[in-house]
């Protein structure tokens, strides 16, 4: 389960609950992967679990600290079966069924990921990106970036994906502390593009239909309309842990209407605080 946020183990649980509940309306289930299923199973919810023994050693003081522990999932993934299996973090829904061109994609074994470069470049730069990449890769990068919240692929590819990671980990404990990222995606990213240049195969499952990451909150990069991602399999909230965590998903016309509502008050609450503030800020003024 990702870091990325402030919700507690309570929250993730929930997270994961609601994401079940949705999957499950779509004819699919989640099964959680952690290293302590006690901590899930005292919540009495139904959802399925599995040990993962974390054993990175990560450093202490590093941002995202647990986040690198899904380099060890990585490692599950590879040796626990020979199937096709997608990688999900909490903070996600099903809205819909799967896309034709992603069950197909399945089909023939195509491992999957989501490209989130136009997402990042604004944020951080892309001479950047490509300078902490090529600093942990020891080669010029080509500054492609992975969202952390969909991989999809069989046990050879997450035994590649994991193989990878570690390639560069003894590089990324080096440097860490200069990067403009510290987590997961880092290495995700450089051992994708490594992937990609030993010419293997993989999709970046974003033009498929297959998931979205939409962000709640001020960004640097122009997204898009939240109605221009209501059509995809899945639909990435990172803004709204605490939403997905209360949420109980009906039905794909159900949540836009009830996703739509939690964006117009906190459109609202937003309103009336900066209202506050300029009030605030007239009466120093006049002082």
């Amino acid at each position: 389960m990702s870091e990325n946020g402030n919700l507690n183990i309570t929250g993730y649980a929930k997270c994961c609950n609601t994401l079940n509940k949705s999957l499950q309306k779509h004819g699919y289930s989640l099964t959680v992967l952690t290293n302590k299923p006690q901590d899930i199973a005292k919540y009495h919810f139904d959802l399925k679990t599995e040990e993962v023994a974390f054993g990175l050693s990560v450093p202490a003081d590093i941002k995202f600290f647990s986040a690198h522990y899904k380099i060890d999932v990585f490692k599950h993934l590879a040796n626990i079966t020979e199937s096709y299996s997608v990688l999900l973090d909490s903070d996600v829904l099903c809205i819909n069924d799967i896309p034709r061109n992603l069950l197909n994609i399945i089909a023939i074994n195509m491992p999957t990921y989501y490209d989130i470069t136009d997402q990042v470049y604004p944020a951080y730069g892309r001479k950047k990106i490509i300078d902490d990449k090529s600093l942990i890769m020891g080669e010029s990068s080509i500054g492609m970036w992975a969202g952390g919240e969909f991989l999809g692929g069989d046990n050879c590819f997450w035994g590649d994906l994991y193989g990878n990671c570690m390639h560069y980990w003894e590089n990324y404990q080096k440097h860490y502390k200069m990067l403009h990222h510290q987590g997961d995606e880092m290495l995700t990213s450089c051992a994708i593009e490594n992937y990609i240049r030993n010419n293997k195969g993989i999709v970046n499952v974003g033009t498929v239909g297959g998931i979205s990451r939409f962000w709640n909150a001020r960004t640097l990069h122009i997204g898009k309309p939240i109605e221009a991602l209501y059509d995809n399999f899945l639909l990435h909230l990172p803004a709204d842990k605490n939403f997905l965590a209360e949420y109980t998903y009906v039905d794909n016309e159900t949540f836009r209407k009830d996703y739509g509502k939690h964006l117009a008050g906190k459109k609202k609450k937003k309103t009336l605080y900066r209202r506050a503030v300029s009030k605030i800020k007239r009466m120093f003024k006049k002082r």
